[in-house]
């Protein structure tokens, strides 16, 4: 037997809990909210409004990390770049 995965995505918490629901009430087997990052979310945090953001992984972090030293060196050569022109035309 095939199993079908149907997704849907919105910024509101009810209207999530609310789709939820209605997924279960209509005969779906297994229904679950998951945040951005794939990771499931405790409904009960949701219906009380205290649901916590989650946290970065290690590998985000580490292309964050990546990503600005990348562009330091970027805007650091290109100032080397210019200061090189700059005084070879002098």
């Amino acid at each position: 037997m095939t199993t079908w995965i149907v997704k849907s995505e919105t910024d509101d918490p009810e209207l999530a809990l609310e789709l939820v629901e209605s997924q279960r009430n209509h005969g779906a087997y297994t229904a679950w909210i998951e945040d951005e990052r794939g990771q499931p979310v405790d409904e009960e945090s949701l219906k009380t409004h205290k649901a916590k953001q989650t946290t970065p992984t290690l590998k985000e972090r580490g292309i964050g990390i990546l990503v600005v030293l990348a562009a330091a060196a970027a805007a650091i050569g290109t100032l080397y770049a210019i200061a090189v022109w700059i005084d070879h035309l002098y």
